[in-house]
């Protein structure tokens, strides 16, 4: 019996799972575990209660964020950014007296709400460096649930996080059915990014990357309408997000040299429409700049940079000489391994990391990738505008993002940069992959590739969160003394350990109505949604359809001259 869905029943399903897998980390992670969460959220409660930016540098994070600072268990790389003491470690929480544990648990509900628009006194909150739109869209909902206790506001942001971000499934499926045509195709492109867990990870907290994704995926795929219908017209569309997206994050300043490149490229293949291109690409541009221009004048004249970030402000303090002079001294190694980690699996800001020979595997995974895309390349003869298109966004990003590991080395003498921003070019990135693949092996083994690419990502994401994940942030795994390696959970802890005890934990410092039993609920259905997105990826990479759409690469070689 051969099962038949029709691809808008497909892409539903795919939406659901990644909904699902993402409301389960957004309840599942613990308080401030989302990277930089708790200075991302204090952004967000004062334009709730503001009518002006908070400045970088200068201005504390909210009282309540303070206080919650010293009563919470902090995710491991927070105990490097100089709160004053006494804080708590997941390590050193769960091993304080149970009586001490719930006086402290106890204080976070008697938190006055009131508190999240009062400033603190300490730390300086370093994330009103960022671009205000995410903030001012989610200090809406705050505002409105001003009276609610921290866990609930927190665990609101979280879950709307989450939702902005699933915006990415029907763009990505119609990105994929851009580049590749087929329906087959762009069901297992969305699957592979459904079960991506540090994806996951990374829009299920109080940040604004789960915008800063949807809108660089929207970008991207903008473009590719734009080069598909041969419609210039499209170019002003993609300038407006890309405007959308300056106010949103720094990282969409290397868009621009991107979105310049295609269409110079674009309009020197294609002479009819040279001058609409060019028009239309300006205009583009033009309406950017318009949109973000006042926010990057402030940025320039608050940190004497365009972008405002405190690393890149700290660098250039140096002068532009010694910043390039610096090239030779970083570990670049260091630096690429903290772009590509992230990729496979990181574990939030705890930094938890898989076994070493997990990564082995998709190291050679991104090897084979590169010689795909270069052998796919090098045969086109870069003669296709949709493999320029995404060539170029990602190329773009990754310089950017090579940049940032030297300017952070020069800033604070660290090899290494937030790779987790890769995400924001997952669209780009999961098409590259699956034409690298598609030109590397035979025909015959394509229509198996992304639905094993998708079930690696389940199995990582089940083995980390069930071996790593629930396990640290229920006290039953510490790093080991002396470093910053925590391994994986024994079988045998597991066995002698009580369910209900692992999830009355991870309720600990939740909205009261988070229980144990409702909390198992959400983890049986993250389990099943998993589950069926890669089984979505192999029914409808092997259906009837599939077979009769063939495999492959259908690009347009070179646009109509």
């Amino acid at each position: 019996m051969r099962v038949h869905l029709h691809p808008s029943k497909v892409l539903l399903i795919l939406w659901l799972c990644f909904l699902t897998r993402g409301l389960f980390y957004s309840a599942m992670l613990p308080v401030w575990e989302g990277y930089d969460e708790p200075y991302h959220f204090s952004f967000i409660q004062y334009a709730a209660s503001h009518t002006g930016l908070p400045k970088p540098r200068n201005t504390p994070v909210s009282r309540e964020v303070q206080a919650s600072l010293h009563l919470v268990p902090l995710s491991w790389e927070q105990r490097l950014h100089a709160i004053e003491p006494p804080i708590y470690t997941e390590d050193s929480y769960w091993q304080l007296p149970r009586p001490i544990r719930e006086q402290l648990q106890m204080q976070v509900r008697a938190m006055p709400p009131a508190w999240g628009s009062q400033p603190g006194t300490a730390p300086a909150n370093y994330e009103a460096q960022q671009a205000p739109l995410y903030y001012w869209i989610m200090s809406i909902p705050l505002r409105l649930a001003s009276s609610w206790p921290l866990p609930s506001r927190l665990l609101l942001v979280r879950a709307l996080s989450v939702l902005f971000a699933s915006l990415v499934v029907p763009i990505a499926w119609s990105a994929a059915n851009q580049f590749f045509g087929h329906s087959w195709q762009a069901a297992a492109i969305v699957a592979v990014i459904v079960c991506m867990p540090e994806l996951m990870i990374d829009i299920a907290r109080a940040g604004n990357e789960c915008l800063g994704v949807v809108l660089y995926s929207l970008f991207t795929l903008l473009l590719l309408k734009a080069s598909s219908a041969m419609n210039p017209k499209l170019l002003i569309a993609a300038g407006l997000v890309l405007g959308i997206g300056l106010l949103t994050k720094a990282y969409f300043l290397l868009a621009i040299p991107a979105f310049l490149l295609i269409a110079v490229n674009w309009g020197l293949k294609n002479r009819p429409a040279r001058n609409q291109i060019f028009v239309n690409a300006t205009a583009g541009i033009g309406l950017a700049l318009v949109i973000s221009s006042g926010w990057y004048w402030r940025s320039h004249l608050l940190t004497g940079t365009w972008s405002g970030e405190q690393n890149n402000a700290n660098a250039m303090r140096h002068g532009i000489g010694h910043v390039l002079r610096s090239v030779v001294h970083v570990n670049w190694i260091s630096g690429i391994a903290s772009i590509l980690l992230p990729n496979v699996w990181f574990g939030g800001w705890s930094f938890l990391k898989l076994p070493k020979p997990i990564y082995y595997v998709f190291v050679v995974g991104i090897g084979l990738t590169l010689l795909g895309v270069l052998r796919g390349a090098l045969k086109d003869r870069l003669g296709s505008l949709k493999l320029f298109i995404v060539l170029s966004i990602y190329a773009f990003f990754w310089l950017g993002l090579l940049y940032d590991v030297l300017l952070i080395y020069v800033s604070i003498g660290v090899s290494a940069t937030p790779g987790w921003y890769m995400y924001a070019v997952v669209v780009p990135e999961v098409l590259l992959v699956a034409y690298g693949f598609y030109s590397l092996l035979p025909e015959r083994w394509h229509r198996a590739i992304l639905p094993a690419i998708a079930t690696s990502f389940a199995v990582i994401d089940l083995y980390g969160a069930t071996t790593l994940l629930v396990p640290y942030y229920t006290g039953l795994i510490a790093h080991v003394p002396g470093s910053d390696v925590v391994r994986p959970v024994g079988l045998s802890v597991l066995v002698h350990t009580s369910p209900y005890l692992v999830l009355s934990r991870l309720t600990v410092n939740k909205p009261v109505w988070l229980r144990p039993e409702v909390l198992a609920i959400v983890m049986v259905l993250y389990c099943a949604a998993t589950f069926l997105a890669v089984a979505t990826a192999i029914v409808m990479s092997t259906s009837r359809e599939s077979r009769q759409q063939g495999g492959v690469l259908i690009v347009q070689s070179r646009p109509t001259t």
